[in-house]
């Protein structure tokens, strides 16, 4: 029987993104969101919310204390402006990724040496710091 490996972009989708999903879930209803607001601001179903405030959905792994100060940041100005899910979730991910989130999952999935550092190489510190994919100058997004 052949192994799976999981590339880092499959954790990303199907573990690191519906975590922070969750969290950004729980953070804006400690805000006072209603579930159905969530569910619009965010993007997924009302159904989803629910699973995600009752803990039956995501619970793969803990953030680290820095990723979960930066999604209670997140979950503050999405709250304000849901137009700016897609920049603090790319922000997120990003987070997840330099703190090595992605890496503890990435090990759980695959059999890999414990110094890799694969989804590091190449890339400056700039790249890790929530900038715009598509911001060529490497400038911060606007906010």
């Amino acid at each position: 029987m052949v192994k799976r490996f999981l590339h880092p972009q499959e954790i990303a989708v199907w573990y690191i993104l519906p975590a922070l999903r969750k969290e950004l879930t729980l953070e804006l209803k400690n805000l006072g969101l209603d579930q159905k607001t969530i569910s619009k601001t965010i993007g997924v179903t009302e159904a989803a919310i629910s699973q995600y405030i009752k803990q039956k959905r995501a619970n793969e792994f803990d953030f680290d204390e820095v990723t979960r100060q930066e999604i209670k940041k997140s979950a503050e100005l999405i709250s304000q402006n849901g137009q700016l899910l897609f920049q603090e979730m790319q922000k997120l991910l990003n987070t997840a990724l330099q703190n090595k989130v992605t890496c503890k999952v990435c090990h759980n999935h695959n059999e890999l040496p414990k110094e890799c550092e694969i989804c590091f190489e190449g890339k400056n510190e700039a790249n890790l710091h929530g900038q715009c994919s598509s911001n060529s100058a490497g400038q911060q997004c606007q906010k």
